[in-house]
């Protein structure tokens, strides 16, 4: 199967993802209901700070709150410092959407370019390739289990972006016209996009003219 793969051309697709993704957000919220809650504007949640937007006190969890962070859900702890009804100032700092088995596509795709090495490699701590994780991989003459995928996009392709996910995409066709050996198409330039292979979201990268980016995932098959 890892054979058949690597026969077959491979592209890296890189998109902006959600804005919100690994974002920093200040916002007041007032609590209602019963239980006392507050929903945040997004979720999931990779920290919480509430405080009282009047004194700055600094409110405690969970003695005076606890959330939930996969929801964004807030609830006030009766007996706590934070009275019944009380605006906060919430400062929350938001992870990134999960993984699923049903993704298909990236979020919001901006370009995608044609793997620059697909390898068949093997496990060792002592290798010369290292992967996300700190993983690190020999290149083997043989067929195995473990494909090394690697791509290294051009200064000026989605120069003025923020990206915050990547995919590897197999079979993937481009549209009529555009030159079989035009290495880095726009989601307009593709006709059919593929089969998702891999997927990977982090909290942004904001790209620059003078810089390249690189990317390199070991799947296994």
């Amino acid at each position: 199967m890892a054979g058949a793969l690597r026969a077959r051309p491979m592209f890296f697709a890189w998109g902006r993802g959600a804005s919100w993704w690994g974002a920093t957000d200040v916002v007041n919220k007032t609590f209602a209901g019963s239980p006392e809650r507050i929903t945040l504007d997004h979720a999931p949640v990779a920290s919480l700070t509430l405080r009282n937007g009047e004194s700055a006190q600094v409110y405690q969890s969970p003695a005076d709150y606890t959330y939930d962070n996969n929801t964004g859900v807030v609830t006030r702890v009766n007996g706590g410092a934070i009275s019944a009804g009380s605006t906060v100032q919430a400062q929350v700092v938001y992870g990134t959407t999960p993984l699923s088995a049903s993704d298909t596509g990236l979020v919001s795709e901006v370009g995608r370019r044609q793997a620059a090495s697909v390898e068949f490699v093997n496990p060792d701590p002592n290798g010369t390739i290292s992967t996300p994780g700190g993983n690190r991989w020999t290149v083997s003459v043989t067929p195995t289990r473990y494909l090394y995928v690697q791509v290294l996009f051009d200064y000026l392709e989605a120069q003025t972006e923020t990206i915050r996910e990547v995919g590897i995409f197999v079979d993937g066709t481009r549209k009529a016209g555009v030159p079989e050996g035009q290495l880095y198409l726009t989601p307009e330039e593709v006709d059919q996009p593929g089969y998702l292979l891999l997927l990977d979201r982090f909290a942004g990268i904001a790209r620059s003219p003078s810089s390249r980016q690189g990317f390199s995932y070991v799947l296994v098959i």
